[in-house]
């Protein structure tokens, strides 16, 4: 019963719509009927601005956070601290409070990540910081970012259930993206 316990907090706690809430409290509209229509940070950020955007990312990666934080705090090991890391993303993409709509998990896998594998995701972050300041492309930092901190946690001889675990998350992300967005680098929606 714990477990369940833990995975329906989790899925709770990802699916609170940050961005949603956000913008509507900014400009008092609808984020899906802005941009390529994605719940997400960077279309936040693309279209209402960087303040948003940045108080989306804060929520966003914070439900992650809170989501595997809240797992081991219930006692749990990693391999239940990684299925609530799904769970909370899976809320996030498929947030009950938004008929099941969502982001692409980006954000709240990124919180997830934070928590289960510190020492190899901040220094991907720092990274992605570098490649957006450098190169002024948000999704190949992202994706760069991403890629790097399997291998720094397999580096840094994390649990081999973390390592596949991280690999598993970063294949949901990858999958939801290319689903909505496809490989192009802009695509919209169309409004509802």
């Amino acid at each position: 019963m714990t477990v369940v316990t833990v995975l329906a907090v989790a899925y709770l706690l990802g699916a609170i719509p940050t961005s949603y809430l956000v913008v509507y409290l900014f400009t008092g509209r609808d984020i899906r009927t802005l941009g390529n229509g994605n719940p997400g940070m960077m279309n936040v950020w693309d279209n209402v601005g960087l303040k948003p955007a940045l108080l989306v990312a804060l929520g966003d990666v914070g439900k992650g956070m809170a989501a595997v934080a809240f797992a081991y705090w219930m006692g749990m090991g990693d391999a239940v601290a990684i299925a609530a890391a799904f769970a909370a993303v899976l809320g996030h993409d498929y947030s009950i409070f938004l008929r099941f709509d969502g982001g692409n998990g980006t954000a709240a896998t990124v919180g997830a990540l934070i928590t289960l594998v510190p020492a190899a995701t901040l220094p991907a972050l720092a990274v992605s910081v570098v490649i957006v300041a450098v190169l002024r492309s948000k999704r190949i930092a992202g994706l760069v970012g991403l890629a790097i901190v399997p291998v720094l946690a397999a580096y840094q001889d994390y649990s081999y259930i973390l390592v596949a675990g991280i690999i598993g998350l970063m294949c949901v992300v990858a999958i939801k993206i290319v689903r909505f967005e496809g490989l192009t680098p802009v695509r919209t929606r169309p409004p509802r």
